[in-house]
């Protein structure tokens, strides 16, 4: 498996899913979060679980009214018990950027502390400039810096 668990049994991260992925996504995953700039095209039905694409590109990075969409998503996922995957391309630039909010967000964590906690789980998250910009923002939202 090509996922990292970042919230134990409810939370998974990495790229893309690849055919070797799918197995697990259909035995333990109700709930797919897409950041890449194309759908997911899951080999099963997967009409009685939720899917959300959320398409981020690396030049222009989404304003704070887009994350707080985004984490009310994820927090309604996280309440209804969900098993999550988020994923983008490669696993670490978008994907850093949402999953260090998401804990900002969800732990009250500044911008460096979500970091460290997320690659404490990742090492490999590595958020682009202009987000790492956003989530310093987003710190300011949250009343956290």
């Amino acid at each position: 498996m090509s996922f990292t668990e970042m919230i134990p049994g409810r939370m998974y991260v990495g790229g893309r899913i690849s055919s070797r992925d799918w197995p697990f996504v259909y035995h333990h995953i109700t709930s797919i979060v897409n950041l890449r700039t194309k759908p997911d095209r899951p080999p099963f039905d997967f009409s009685q679980r939720m899917m959300i694409w959320a398409p981020l590109t690396i030049k222009v990075a989404p304003s704070i009214d887009w994350i707080e969409r985004l984490m009310g998503q994820i927090n309604d996922l996280v309440v209804n018990r969900h098993r999550i995957l988020i994923h983008d391309t490669f696993g670490y630039q978008r994907l850093g950027f949402v999953i260090a909010a998401y804990y900002m967000q969800r732990f009250q964590l500044n911008r460096n502390q979500a970091l460290y906690a997320v690659r404490k789980k990742k090492p490999d998250i590595q958020p682009t400039p202009n987000y790492m910009e956003v989530l310093t923002e987003y710190e300011r939202h949250l009343g956290l810096g």
